[in-house]
């Protein structure tokens, strides 16, 4: 049986960019916090906790893709390295909200910032061209890629 061979093109590069920015994120994860030893999920929900205070697990789980009991284990884990704290939501006696500690708060702004600062190197060696072309192309990659 032939090997499955992803389709040339647009949807390869993009492909190829996303597991590029993942690398990028993942590098500047380390660098930052390098005695965590960052997963890439546990980075991907810290940065969502990050952007969503008060995310509840199945939040989270449908954010990665993965079930309740994969994202609790994550979860439970970066609580352990005080990063995550679990608290009963205010608004309802039955639902559990994440919230990043101060610890978690400090190593995300540091590896945002980081990557961003990565980022805007990058960009700022690129032709006003190449850029304006970019600065075009991301409201239409926001709705490609959208939940």
């Amino acid at each position: 049986m032939p090997a499955y061979r992803a389709p040339e093109g647009l949807p390869e590069h993009l492909l190829l960019l996303m597991m590029a920015s993942t690398r990028l994120m993942m590098m500047e994860a380390g660098r930052a916090v390098p005695e965590l030893r960052l997963t890439p999920p546990q980075f991907r929900i810290l940065n969502y906790v990050f952007r969503h205070p008060g995310t509840s697990l199945s939040q989270v789980a449908a954010q990665l893709g993965v079930r309740l009991p994969t994202a609790s284990v994550m979860l439970v884990k970066l609580a352990q390295e005080g990063l995550v704290t679990r608290e009963r939501d205010p608004a309802s006696r039955r639902r559990m909200q994440l919230l990043l500690t101060e610890k978690g708060m400090r190593i995300m702004e540091k590896v945002r910032a980081n990557v961003f600062a990565r980022i805007e190197v990058r960009l700022a060696q690129l032709e006003p061209g190449p850029r304006a072309d970019l600065e075009r192309a991301v409201p239409a990659l926001e709705l490609l890629f959208r939940d």
